[in-house]
Formats: structure tokens, sequence, C-alpha cells
């Protein structure tokens, strides 16, 4: 799963076009933690996408959890990529602070997030957006089992 992730990244940033700044932005995403094993519990959460005028890259600051009691929170760059009129995929790259619950030992607090999502901006901005995340120690703890998120998201722009 990690190598398809690292595929569509490097595509990303070497083949496809750069897309419009993102917008400042509130988004809401749920989905299924740790989907490609069971259980998957849900899980849900909330960011704010803020335009860095650097790259066209957005900075962003989050707080997910999943219904295990498991939390976190984390900082990221992203950048959008255009495919197409309105749809673009976008590559993220973040750090998390992971509190476990009763959820999946990720072996520590500190985790590493890579992202990839594809979506659609309507025309007032706001974003529908289907996105794949692996959140995993880089091996700085033992273990590092790593989890894997689907996930979709609907983000709304704070300006026009």
């Amino acid at each position: 799963m990690r190598f398809i992730v690292r595929i569509w990244v490097v595509l990303a940033l070497v083949c496809l076009p750069a897309a419009a700044q993102e917008p400042r932005s509130l988004a809401v995403g749920v989905g299924m933690f740790n989907f490609n094993k069971s259980p998957s519990p849900i899980e849900g959460g909330f960011e704010y996408r803020h335009p860095t005028g650097v790259w066209k890259m957005a900075a962003v600051g989050a707080l997910y959890a999943n219904v295990d009691g498991a939390v976190w929170v984390y900082g990221a760059l992203r950048r959008d990529f255009s495919l197409a009129e309105r749809w673009f995929v976008t590559p993220a790259f973040g750090v998390a602070l992971y509190s476990q619950g009763n959820s999946k030992n990720l072996g520590g607090p500190v985790e590493f997030r890579s992202a990839v999502e594809l979506g659609h901006e309507f025309r007032n901005r706001a974003r529908l957006a289907l996105g794949i995340y692996h959140l995993s120690n880089a091996g700085i703890y033992f273990p590092n089992p790593g989890s894997n998120s689907l996930i979709v998201t609907y983000s709304f722009p704070l300006e026009r």
C-alpha cells in the first residue's frame, strides 16, 4: 500500500500541472480506520486548510478520532494538481500525535501521515474528495504496524 501511495505522489509531483491555489477552508471527513484489516472502526474529524503562498501548498491543522477511542492531531502540507477541469489529485505529508485509546497500537505517540486524495471542486469552491492515508511511526518505535484509512472529505471555503 505504501508503494502505491508513493507512486501516486511522485506522479503528481512530476507529471501533473499545478491546480489553482486551494482556498482557506474547513473540511469534515469520515471514513474507515485501518480499512484493510478487521476490525475497521469508523473515524471522523475536522481540518483547517490555509494556503501558504509557497509553491501553491496549503498548511493543514486537524483533529481526528475513531469509535475505538483513538484520537490524533496532525499538521501537514498538501498541494493540488489538476487532472481535468475541476478535478484534482492532492498528495499530503504531515506529523501527528496519536493517543491509542482502545484502538490499534501504532507503537508510540509520534506518527507520520502520508496521504493522497482525488477530488472535485464545485463552482462555489466547495470540494468533495475520496482519500487514502497511511499513519505510522516510520520505525522510530517498535512495533511499527501502521494503519491505512479510507476517507471521504467535504470542504467548504471560508472566503469567496
